[in-house]
């Protein structure tokens, strides 16, 4: 089978294209926005028509993961990069698109597959990202029905070369630092291994499975449990972690429960999906 994973570099994309490869059933290919020294990663812009048209047509995948994230720019990716993509894949491709669980933006957890989602305002940190993977997920409603919308909540994890999440990592500075760093009790996600979802992946290219679907452990962390027990793991003193509360009237536009109902892949999916212990 031949897939194509775009984004095949960031920190999800790279996990995902060395397992791939493992697998002596998939021909794996990928996309970086440059030149790379692996020849089956391709240098793609996926904003411009020209370039993706010219991977699919070489390629001719049977699967299109979009494992493709910006912050700052995600409509723009969207507009442009999935309406490009959309244009050119054949309807027989499977699309696994990559969502987020900051589409809950109610923020009262426990979500399923079928809860509402919505957008933030244009003020709001994150609009730009949620907004924009919003209007992702509609696209691919409405104009590709052989699909799966995969939402995952924040990634962590040892991803070879890239080491482990840069969330972390900055806290570990300063842990070097002996600087003492706040961690919220009463903000709630399901943090998601990136291996585990990985694997999620590469066993949705091979069964019969269309729609949505949520990834994680069943059981959600507060973001201080969540550092506690990682820099633990780790090896790293977790003294200097301080439980602080986040207030509405500080942050009016947070999400404070985004926790996913993962029953549904558990019964669907043989990937054991860890927790951070």
């Amino acid at each position: 089978m031949r897939i194509l994973i775009l984004g095949a570099t960031g920190f999800l994309g790279s996990n995902l294209f060395q397992l791939a490869t493992e697998n002596k059933n998939l021909t794996v290919f990928g996309t970086s926005r440059f030149q790379h020294e692996n020849s089956n990663i391709m240098q793609v812009d996926v904003t411009n028509k020209q370039s993706i048209r010219s991977a699919i047509r070489k390629i001719n995948p049977e699967v299109v993961i979009w494992s493709l994230m910006s912050f700052e720019e995600e409509t723009k990716l969207i507009n442009l990069g999935l309406e490009n993509l959309l244009s050119e894949i054949e309807s027989a491709a499977k699309l696994i698109f990559l969502s987020t669980d900051a589409v809950f933006v109610e923020g009262i957890g426990g979500y399923n597959e079928t809860d509402p989602i919505g957008t933030l305002p244009k003020k709001a940190a994150l609009a730009d990202y949620v907004n924009g993977k919003y209007t992702g997920e509609n696209l691919i409603l409405n104009k590709h029905p052989n699909h799966v919308i995969l939402r995952t909540g924040p990634l962590y994890g040892n991803n070879g070369d890239q080491g482990i999440e840069k969330r972390t990592i900055q806290i570990i500075e300063k842990i070097k630092e002996n600087q003492s760093f706040d961690a919220w009790t009463n903000v709630y996600r399901t943090f998601v291994n990136v291996n585990d979802l990985s694997s999620t992946i590469i066993e949705l290219t091979n069964i019969k499975f269309n729609g949505i679907l949520h990834a994680g452990p069943i059981h959600k962390e507060s973001y201080y449990t969540f550092f506690k027990k990682r820099l633990e793991q780790l090896g790293w003193n977790n003294s200097l972690l301080r439980p602080t509360i986040r207030s509405k009237e500080d942050a009016p536009y947070l999400s404070f429960d985004t926790s996913l109902n993962t029953q549904k892949a558990h019964q669907l999916l043989k990937t054991n999906f860890r927790t951070v212990d």
